[in-house]
């Protein structure tokens, strides 16, 4: 008897489904053979799978770019077009749920010089609030347009933002719910972001630091 042996194609669908779910860690070798070999995403298991599933593809769209495989790139933007809009859920349910909070001034240092906000814009964190919600209507806005022309440039920016943001809301939700509406709003300002420009490991070991050190 003869064996059917998946195609190409079809084994290349079936290896992405399978690192999605959480049975193997993506590899740039997955997505293509003649991939440069990378290193697979380790120490995201105890993550939250919304963050989880959300830097996965994201490396798996960097690595794409990075070796020169722009229609790759472009496959994954649906689908992290639409974690980047759960995680923004997560943001704006984070921020209602903080209003009454309280944090110690030593959290809220901290997790102000996580999201790059100077101290003297701290004590404006609880009056801005609906300015945020406006703001993460206009980043729903933004995917909408990315997921249909996509500019990979913009998703760097938009996604290394909602991660980090996601992340320390998840680890210190009473500071960062406090803290999260000024990084909207710098966000929406353009100001600069110093992150943005990392290479995707150094953003990793980062966002690692982050869940393993911050807790409320």
């Amino acid at each position: 008897m003869s064996s059917i042996v998946p195609g190409p194609r079809k084994k290349l669908e079936e290896e992405i489904t399978a690192a999605r779910a959480g049975a193997k860690p993506l590899n740039a070798s997955d997505l293509n053979p003649s991939a440069p070999q990378h290193e697979d995403l380790t120490g995201l298991d105890d993550w939250p799978d919304s963050l989880r599933t959300t830097v996965e593809t994201e490396y798996a769209r960097v690595e794409a770019l990075a070796t020169n495989r722009r229609k790759t790139a472009d496959r994954t933007v649906p689908d992290l077009v639409r974690q980047l809009g759960a995680l923004l859920d997560q943001i704006g349910d984070a921020i209602q749920a903080a209003r009454k909070s309280d944090p110690p001034e030593a959290s809220l240092a901290t997790v102000a010089e996580l999201l790059g906000i100077p101290s003297d814009e701290q004590a404006t964190g609880r009056s801005t609030r609906r300015a945020a919600a406006r703001t993460l209507k206009q980043l729903r806005g933004q995917l909408k347009d990315l997921e249909t022309a996509p500019d990979h440039g913009r998703l760097t920016r938009l996604t290394t933002f909602t991660i980090r943001l996601a992340l320390v809301l998840d680890r210190s939700p009473a500071a960062g719910g406090v803290l999260a509406p000024i990084a909207l709003d710098r966000y929406a300002n353009a100001i600069p972001d110093a992150q943005r420009d990392w290479p995707f490991d150094r953003k990793l070991t980062s966002w690692q630091d982050i869940h393993r050190t911050l807790d409320d």
